[in-house]
């Protein structure tokens, strides 16, 4: 069986005792001897993804996570943050509870947390979770929060990778709206109070997921490997006879737009393409086979199996295209430079594109800074995490405090093509033209409301 990119590394790393830099990964693990530098770090972090399994500390050397590695989850410890900011996000009450099923249970009680206070009151946080895999319900939101605070006052992340308490309830209850903890422990039958502070609110996600943890156990995964694996799996394969499609397997694919992979025979990538309707492009390769060019002609003769994975708009699809294609180097992509074109925005200094999600009741930011850089993020269209977005809103677009994760280089110059090329068709805010902040996150926010599944032309009052 054909080991997959996460297989490959998480392989290599087994090997070692001591943690390995990106470039070594890059190139011994992937075969990809021209990664250096940033470029390396960026390669392994997208083949990694948000798998839990894999972390980086500070130094830029990647390990496998201690705590979970050969254990089963009754040998593993959790930590489960409760983290509540006050009204103007200055001021955090942070508590926490760390628990092992059907083992000892640990109390951190709550403290008040102030962005610019004073250094070591975050010291029994960072000791607690040294030898616990962490938990939260929006956990990459948990972890930005979390760090953010622990670089300011310890100069240093205090979390890494961890559980997401909602991808974990949505396995178990795929058809409930999970817009927050309560909808999960509504789900699962569980009582809660509403008004339960920080230390209630990390003792109400550590019972919700010793629950799930025991539901876990049921179907069999009983190793923090195992529900990572289910929680974050690689794209499903789709098999199939060399180059022999029928309508039956053309039509089950979805008409949404994505990133289609070919591999040949030995699981090899031979190419990468990107789609908005990905039915329709895919069917394209098989129909009237004799018709189709040289290039072409030489991929069906070498294709044997094939991933896709869906985004929300065409721009989400030209840059996971141009990341898996610097990853893989696919044989049959000589096109590696085709997005770097000379586009620029004008008078657009920060922006924000608003542009459908995978996600079902989901938009995607695609935030631009400084006409340098830009960030993404989702945001539900019942405005449930709202004051999250905002608080990250204003944080890069008004308190020029930028973090180190923008997006950059090739990614940026993809995002500035796409955006000149379509901006009469498609939904942006100019943020140095509405206003003061305040307005310009209410538009924002009026955005996000607005948008339907259905059209996403321009809304007419577009500002």
């Amino acid at each position: 069986m054909n080991k997959t990119v996460k297989d490959r590394i998480y392989a290599f790393l087994e090997q070692r005792d001591t943690g390995v830099h990106a470039e070594v990964l890059a190139s011994e693990a992937l075969g990809l001897y021209g990664a250096r530098g940033p470029i390396a770090d960026k390669v392994v972090r997208a083949a990694v993804e948000d798998d839990s399994r894999f972390v980086c500390d500070r130094s830029g050397m990647w390990y496998l996570r201690p705590p979970g590695q050969g254990k089963t989850l009754r040998e593993v410890s959790f930590f489960c943050f409760g983290l509540v900011p006050s009204a103007d996000a200055e001021v955090y009450a942070l508590a926490g509870r760390k628990v092992q099923m059907g083992g000892r249970e640990t109390l951190f009680p709550m403290v008040q947390v102030r962005l610019d206070g004073r250094e070591g009151i975050l010291d029994s946080f960072a000791e607690g979770v040294s030898d616990a895999i962490p938990v939260g319900f929006q956990w990459s939101r948990m972890r930005r929060d979390l760090n953010r605070m622990s670089r300011l006052m310890m100069g240093k992340d205090v979390v890494d990778s961890g559980i997401c308490l909602f991808r974990l309830g949505r396995r178990f209850c795929p058809d409930v709206r999970l817009h927050s903890v309560e909808d999960l422990a509504s789900a699962m039958g569980m009582s809660f109070v509403s008004d339960r502070g920080a230390e209630g609110e990390a003792s109400l996600q550590a019972d919700i997921l010793l629950d799930l943890l025991e539901r876990c156990e049921e179907e069999g995964l009983n190793t923090i490997e195992a529900v990572t694996a289910a929680l974050y799996p690689d794209p499903i394969p789709i098999h199939f006879d060399a180059y022999a499609f029928d309508e039956v397997f053309l039509s089950s694919l979805p008409e949404l737009p994505g990133v289609y992979i070919m591999r040949d025979r030995e699981g090899g990538v031979i190419y990468v393409g990107k789609a908005v309707n990905l039915r329709r492009r895919v069917g394209s390769y098989f129909a009237r086979r004799s018709e189709r060019p040289e290039k072409t002609q030489r991929i069906l003769d070498r294709i044997w199996s094939m991933e896709v994975e869906t985004v929300g708009s065409e721009l989400e699809a030209l840059l996971l295209e141009s990341k898996l294609i610097a990853l893989c180097q696919p044989e049959f992509n000589t096109q590696l430079d085709v997005h770097k074109r000379d586009a620029e925005l004008g008078n657009l200094k920060n922006i924000v594109l608003i542009l459908p999600s995978a996600e079902l009741d989901c938009v995607e930011l695609f935030c631009v800074v400084n006409d340098t850089s830009f960030f993404q993020v989702r945001a539900n269209k019942d405005l449930c995490d709202w004051e999250v977005i905002e608080r990250t809103l204003h944080e890069f677009y008004f308190l020029e405090e930028l973090e180190s994760d923008l997006e950059t280089g090739d990614s940026f110059e993809i995002l500035k093509s796409w955006m000149v090329a379509k901006r009469d068709a498609i939904n942006w805010v100019d943020m140095d033209r509405s206003g003061s902040p305040e307005n310009a996150l209410r538009i924002v926010r009026e955005y996000v409301q607005q948008c339907e599944d259905e059209d996403w032309e321009k809304i007419s009052w577009r500002v």
